[in-house]
């Protein structure tokens, strides 16, 4: 079960994560359309420059933060595709 505390930190990372997103696309925008060589990205995790030769890069952020608000969604609706929260648990007894 997730707690109050929890639900917040979830839905306060959704929301950093999705404006990163935004940012992200917009400066890959810029930099595959206008003739610019680079951009400079501030966002939650800090200050990034992107070349024009990094866009795969930016392309694979976006990628991996899209990955990571799936689960934090997921882990907010209780859906987990199958997989159940405690599958990896280890049971150690005491003898």
């Amino acid at each position: 079960m997730i707690t109050t505390t929890q639900k917040r930190k979830i839905l306060q990372r959704i929301a950093n994560i999705e404006s990163d997103i935004e940012a992200l696309k917009k400066c890959r925008l810029e930099i595959a359309t206008a003739g610019y060589a680079s951009a400079t990205l501030s966002s939650t995790g800090g200050t990034k420059s992107y070349t024009r030769l990094d866009l795969s890069k930016i392309t694979e952020a976006i990628s991996a933060l899209t990955s990571e608000l799936k689960q934090l969604r997921a882990m907010l609706s209780g859906d987990l595709g199958g997989q159940s929260i405690w599958s990896n648990v280890l049971v150690i007894y005491d003898m």
